[in-house]
């Protein structure tokens, strides 16, 4: 977890939660953080505990060394496709290859240890915000925020690694919570339950408006989509994505695709449901120089290859497909998101991929400013979105194509994605099959949301994981390989090691894993 934790403070210089992983447990009032009995007295100390919360969607910020920028978390959370079909990189190349340990580190124990971070700060938040005094109206939209992003953490969790510890609380120190050290693992099942009763909470008490930073009804609403799509249950899905169809309050957002992922037109963005948020100089992020200065991250051809023409047709059918000018008339989309050969970045440079050792021949262009001239410590601001309603029509329209087949709605889902102002393309063709359907929803999700974090988690909710990733051939020619066992990840030793120290003998390792 660590689920060895200690009780959070408030740190004066950074404005931050602080929860420690470390088994040193307990420090009282040092003398740079104020103790938190002198906390939770105002509105101002809640929200200062509610940013330290949110903060936890950017981290790996403020880096400046490009091998420490935090790769799965905030604009570096397009490195969680390099463990599939759509992209490479030698940061979790033992994760993406079948190699996984429970000692591998990197995103196999960040995943876990960041989750339960901010659970922990959660936790200690919504134990502490009945203290503050406030309206009813604003108590509910903390907690209802809070709980968002308890459930959040929790449904990570449960996706990468199955069963796992449970709690609802602040977890203390050893001797004064000494239960909380002989926690075992709760089966998925029951903490998905929870996840649910979160964002139920959520939809429940927060504002029906746009998102302007902080969650709101149709975040949690849409997060409720994503569980009950992880469940396979296709009604409730559909339900939830149609409310916030149904709301009017969302929409596409009709100034330019590649305009979504860059600051500029980020601000009261109708699409954006959620991101984690930038702003230079106090939290910046990496992205330009990151997908820029190196080749740490290398999408693969074969989702170059995956776009559509712009007749609609993939390049092995269509006659606008020429060998030799590859990148021209494809879907739009392509070009906003992959740097492709000759293309010009860095303000002003071309691409060339060998010249950077690329050795896929692309880079990533999405939620990077290439007009910027970058080097290692550029301070970038574009925040990194999450949720957006374009995800939103993707599951309803998957949901409800799995509830009663290709009806009209999820033509009318899919469509306005594909055909909306600097995309232009062609609406799905007539009378498709329920599977011709369901093809053509996942490779929509895949072009649509490409880099986005969402490829890793469709792969494993559509069991498709143990049969893409096989196929999948690495810049270097090394094929991939996904022993079974891989579909849930080991937890880090250190938590078994941990769990050993305090005779801890409820908690287990995944199956597959001993």
């Amino acid at each position: 977890m660590n689920y060895f934790i200690r009780y959070n403070t408030i740190l004066l210089g950074v404005l931050m939660l602080t929860v420690s992983c470390k088994k040193d447990f307990l420090v009282r009032n040092p003398t740079d953080q104020i103790p938190s009995e002198n906390f939770w007295k105002t509105q101002a100390d809640a929200d200062i505990a509610l940013t330290a919360i949110y903060s936890y969607l950017i981290q790996g910020y403020n880096y400046t060394n490009a091998n420490n920028t935090g790769q799965g978390w905030g604009s570096g959370t397009p490195y969680w496709e390099t463990l599939t079909d759509n992209a490479y990189s030698s940061a979790f190349s033992n994760v993406a290859n079948g190699a996984i340990e429970a000692t591998t580190g990197t995103i196999q124990s960040d995943a876990y240890n960041t989750a339960y971070k901010a659970i922990q700060a959660c936790n200690v938040f919504l134990a502490n915000i009945g203290n503050v005094p406030l309206q009813p109206a604003a108590m509910n939209q903390y907690i209802g925020e809070v709980r968002f992003m308890r459930a959040y953490y929790y449904f990570l969790l449960a996706q990468l690694y199955g069963d796992v510890v449970y709690y609802s609380r602040p977890i203390g120190n050893a001797t004064a919570d000494p239960e909380s050290y002989q926690l075992g693992r709760t089966p998925k099942a029951q903490v998905m339950d929870s996840v649910i009763s979160d964002l139920t909470t959520a939809v429940n008490n927060l504002p029906d408006i746009l998102y302007t930073g902080h969650v709101v009804k149709s975040t949690a609403l849409g997060y409720l989509a994503k569980v009950y799509l992880a469940q396979g249950n296709w009604q409730m899905a559909a339900t939830a994505s149609k409310t916030i169809i149904n709301s009017n309050k969302f929409s596409l957002y009709n100034g330019g695709y590649r305009g979504l992922f860059l600051k500029s037109s980020q601000i009261n963005n109708p699409e954006i449901l959620l991101s984690g948020r930038y702003q230079v100089p106090n939290a910046y992020s990496p992205a330009d120089y990151l997908y820029t200065y190196s080749a740490s991250f290398q999408p693969l051809r074969s989702l170059v290859d995956d776009y559509e023409c712009i007749d609609g047709l993939p390049i092995t059918s269509s006659l606008l497909y020429d060998k030799n000018a590859p990148y021209n008339n494809r879907d739009p989309r392509l070009l906003a998101t992959i740097l492709t050969p000759g293309v010009f970045y860095k303000g002003g440079i071309p691409f060339v991929p060998a010249q950077i050792g690329a050795s896929s021949g692309f880079l990533n262009k999405k939620g990077v400013d290439s007009t910027r001239a970058t080097v290692i410590g550029t301070q970038s601001d574009q925040d990194w979105v999450y949720l957006r309603y374009a995800e939103v029509l993707l599951m309803y329209a998957e949901a409800q194509n799995e509830v009663s087949g290709p009806d009209a709605s999820v033509y009318n889902a899919i469509n306005a994605i594909r055909t909306r102002p600097s995309v232009n393309m062609p609406p799905l063709p007539a009378g498709l099959s329920q599977s011709q359907m369901r093809d053509r929803i996942r490779h929509e999700r895949r072009i649509e949301l490409a880099f986005e974090g969402q490829r890793y988690f469709d792969l494993k909710r559509w069991k498709l994981d143990r049969v893409i990733i096989p196929t999948v051939k690495d810049p270097s020619g090394a094929v991939r390989t996904f022993p079974l066992r891989d579909t849930l990840w080991p937890v880090p030793q250190s938590e078994m090691d941990v769990a050993i120290t305090y005779g801890n003998t409820n908690f287990k390792q995944t199956p597959g894993w001993q």
